[in-house]
């Protein structure tokens, strides 16, 4: 559920930013894979794509920073439920980051084909009986990329790949952090509890006790009335017989 701004806090209002930010590349992203990668618009849009990636990432730790200082200022609930939102925008920019880095071995060849058609015609390259994409009849020769070239750019991507995943990792481990903290909360606060019963059944049994001496104590008083008021009139009755 995304936090709604009523106060115009900033940090909220950079939230709505970095959301919007995101599904901006979203957009962009989808743009580009309708572009021929060998054209100079799909150029254009992995570039924008690349500088707000970047922009996004360090918006994004920006507000993370913030977050730690506005801490002592948030309740426990509010501070969580911010927390998971720019996780949870973390988390996009990790699948936003492995669009924009993935390429289709297909797409890549097929625009390699389409350049080479000008001079030579898709008729002109040879395909071996079976799919090898280490087999250089697969590359056009007048082509600027090589099979080294795409083992290079493949292997950039399962690096940048792996990246993802350990910045993905981090992600899952501070929430495990996270709810291990609260779990420890909810324990004391239990504990605190059952401290408070302990102290409320103490308290209900020394209550009951001073009730009861007291019932005892005004019993006795009520008591003594009786014995004085018999001494008056035992005297009463002596001295009217005396006189």
């Amino acid at each position: 559920m995304a936090l709604i701004n009523i106060d115009g806090d900033p940090w909220l209002t950079e939230l709505d930013a970095c959301e919007n930010l995101s599904n901006d590349i979203q957009s962009q992203l989808a743009a580009r894979n309708r572009e021929n990668q060998l054209s100079r618009q799909y150029s254009i849009i992995s570039g924008t794509v690349r500088v707000r990636l970047k922009q996004l990432g360090s918006e994004l730790d920006q507000l993370t920073r913030k977050l730690g200082l506005l801490s002592s200022t948030l309740t426990a609930g509010e501070s969580e439920r911010r927390q998971r939102r720019i996780e949870a925008l973390q988390s996009k920019l990790i699948q936003l980051q492995r669009q924009f880095q993935y390429v289709e071995p297909a797409a890549a060849r097929s625009a390699l084909f389409e350049t080479n058609g000008s001079g030579r015609g898709r008729g002109a390259v040879a395909f071996a009986d079976d799919d090898d994409d280490d087999d250089p009849a697969l590359i056009p020769t007048n082509s600027n990329y090589s099979v080294a070239d795409l083992r290079n750019q493949q292997t950039r991507i399962l690096e940048d790949q792996n990246e993802g995943l350990e910045a993905l990792s981090q992600v899952i481990a501070r929430q495990k952090e996270l709810a291990t903290r609260i779990g420890g909360e909810v324990d004391r606060h239990n504990d605190i509890l059952d401290d408070l019963a302990q102290t409320m059944e103490t308290t209900d049994g020394r209550i009951n006790r001073e009730t009861r001496q007291i019932g005892a104590i005004t019993t006795q008083d009520s008591t003594w009335g009786y014995w004085i008021v018999i001494g008056l009139l035992f005297v009463a009755i002596v001295l009217v017989g005396i006189f």
